[in-house]
């Protein structure tokens, strides 16, 4: 049996800990030059999510109140909560002979009119024999000359008819429901103009559950208040549509200033959304027509 030689080589303990103790100093300082670059792409990815979120909702809301109809847009909530008439289709009625002129007094009883220049209709939309069908969001609805003021103000069912139906070149529609209890609309049109509006739309800041939501297809209501809140709205007669349009909300708001003769309305839509201690602040103003 051979014993060892007196010159084997090999590590002694002390080297091996001096070897684990530099790997450790490299790996730290490798560590140092990665994480910085890592902790940066993350803190930008998630501003880029961030903005896009904000910008996703503000961009929607802009292009959704384009359509609404003039001086129905209304903000409750304390201003986080915005609802509105959404418009369709529209155009100019016939208001002299010859054809079927709109006839505005109450005697004639009028239920048709001429379109001039034609109408685009949109695909499927609902129409109804039944005049309470408009106000229970069944059917699409005919507005003439909408000021939002006592006596012109589609909400209070004022100048909202029922749309019976319609073509390129002519609108029939049910009027039996006005507030008034005339069967005419209340007021001509300066431009001879009409609407036909088939939904609110509401938008809902929930901070609480951190969201925003927009609904739509439910009946329209008088006071904003009956349908200010998420379950107000799932529970109307005819239950609202709910989508989630933001998530990660922190802060919302809506603000609108009425227009006048001389210059169109104001929506001011501001909105922060946050994650992991960062926040993302977006504010913009959308114009709104208010020509009747």
């Amino acid at each position: 049996m051979r014993g060892r030689g007196r010159f084997e080589k090999g590590f002694t303990i002390v080297e091996l800990v001096v070897v684990i103790a530099i790997s450790a100093i490299l790996s730290l300082s490798v560590m140092q030059f990665i994480s910085v670059p890592v902790e940066a792409y993350v803190d930008q990815s998630r501003r880029a999510r961030l903005v896009e979120i904000a910008e996703t909702a503000v961009e929607r809301i802009g292009h959704d109140v384009h359509a609404a109809l003039p001086n129905s847009l209304r903000v409750g909530c304390g201003g986080a909560c915005l609802e509105y008439l959404r418009t369709v289709a529209g155009g100019r009625y016939r208001a002299s002979p010859p054809g079927d002129e709109l006839s505005f007094n109450p005697a004639d009883a009028d239920a048709t009119f001429d379109v001039l220049g034609g109408l685009d209709l949109p695909a499927g939309l609902a129409t109804s024999a039944d005049p309470d069908a408009c106000r229970d969001g069944n059917a699409a609805c005919v507005v003439i000359y909408n000021t939002g003021y006592s006596g012109t103000d589609a909400w209070q069912r004022d100048n909202i008819a029922t749309l019976v139906g319609a073509n390129a070149s002519s609108v029939t529609f049910d009027n039996s429901r006005f507030s008034s209890g005339s069967a005419a609309f209340p007021a001509t049109s300066p431009g001879q103009r009409f609407f036909i509006v088939d939904s609110p739309v509401s938008y809902l800041c929930d901070l609480g559950a951190g969201v925003l939501r927009r609904y739509q297809g439910y009946d329209i209501h008088a006071a904003q208040a009956d349908v200010d809140s998420h379950a107000e709205l799932l529970a109307t007669a005819n239950p609202a549509e709910s989508a989630l349009l933001a998530d990660r909300v922190s802060a919302c708001s809506f603000s609108y200033s009425p227009g006048t003769p001389t210059r169109n309305a104001m929506l001011t839509v501001r909105i922060t959304v946050s994650e992991a201690g960062e926040s993302v602040n977006l504010l913009q103003q959308v114009g709104v027509l208010n020509g009747t």
